[in-house]
């Protein structure tokens, strides 16, 4: 573990991490952009350590749901892409076979209408 400094409205503060500094540093930016959004007074906050800590894992946590998140819906995306080429590969090659539904349903219509013929 690395005793990392980051500033965070102002105030130094020490943590140790085994993470990369620059995710540690973006995080924080993250959630110092956040503060001050709904922030109404002067950026002299004092965060203790345990806050700023639970703080920094939350929004980690978060980023790493995002991260989960986009992987999945890109998988879905390509899942739903080739699952798509199949099924209209299949259609042409149904077509090209002719038996593209309304042909097969007419083929299908012209032989029970014969055999109906044949039992009167």
């Amino acid at each position: 573990m690395k005793r990392l400094k980051i500033k965070f409205l102002d105030a130094d503060y020490y943590i140790k991490t085994d993470a990369d500094e620059d995710y540690v540093r973006k995080i924080a930016l993250y959630l110092e952009q956040k503060v001050k959004e709904i922030s109404t007074q002067d950026n002299n906050l004092v965060v203790p350590n345990t806050l700023l800590l639970a703080m920094l894992k939350i929004t980690d946590d978060y980023f790493k749901l995002l991260k989960d998140f986009e992987e999945f819906k890109d998988g879905a995306e390509e899942r739903s892409k080739r699952l798509v080429q199949i099924l209209e590969s299949s259609l042409n090659e149904q077509e090209t076979f002719g038996f593209s539904e309304g042909i097969l349903r007419e083929e299908l219509g012209r032989e029970e209408l014969e055999d109906s013929y044949k039992y009167r």
